[in-house]
C-alpha cells in the first residue's frame, strides 16, 4: 500500500511538472550597430516632454537569401539602417504623420516618416495621427504592415 501511495505521489509530482508551461522567452532581435546609426537623436528619449515611442523590427527578408538594408527615414533624413532580426526604437513629437514603405534601389523595404515635408502619396502612403506617450510597432519583413 506505502509503495502504491508513494508511486501516486512520485507520478503527481512528475505530472504537474510536466505541465507547467514554459513562460520565459528569448528575443531573437538584435540592437543595430552604432556606425549603422546615422541620426542618433532620435533614438533618446526626451525625459522633459510627451514624445511618440515607435518600436521598428526588421524581420527576414525573401526567405532570408539576401539580406539587403531597410533603411529609416524621417523627414527624407536617413536615421538608421536595419538588417535582419534587428530592432530599434525611435522617439517623435505627437503629431500628424505620413508613414510610407517605400522599395529601395536593392529590392529592400524602407520605412518613412514624414512631419514637416510633404511625402509623394501612393498606395504604400498612409496618413496618421501619433498621439503622445503611445508605442507603435512597425515590422519590415515579407508580409510588411504597421500594427
Amino acid at each position: 500500500m506505502k509503495k502504491t501511495i508513494l508511486s501516486f505521489i512520485t507520478l503527481a509530482i512528475t505530472t504537474s511538472t510536466i505541465a507547467t508551461p514554459y513562460t520565459e522567452t528569448t528575443s531573437v532581435f538584435k540592437q543595430v550597430p552604432s556606425k549603422r546609426i546615422y541620426q542618433p537623436d532620435y533614438l533618446i528619449k526626451k525625459t522633459d516632454q510627451s514624445q511618440v515611442t515607435i518600436h521598428i523590427q526588421r524581420k527576414k527578408y525573401l526567405n532570408g537569401i539576401i539580406d539587403c538594408p531597410s533603411l529609416i527615414y524621417f523627414d527624407k533624413k536617413k536615421i538608421i539602417s536595419l538588417h535582419s532580426f534587428e530592432e530599434t526604437t525611435l522617439f517623435l513629437n505627437p503629431d500628424r504623420y505620413y508613414i510610407k514603405y517605400a522599395i529601395n534601389n536593392s529590392g529592400c523595404i524602407n520605412l518613412e516618416f514624414y512631419q514637416n515635408v510633404q511625402p509623394e502619396i501612393d498606395i504604400m502612403t498612409q496618413e496618421r495621427l501619433m498621439l503622445g506617450e503611445h508605442v507603435y510597432e512597425f515590422s519590415i519583413g515579407e508580409e510588411t504592415k504597421p500594427k
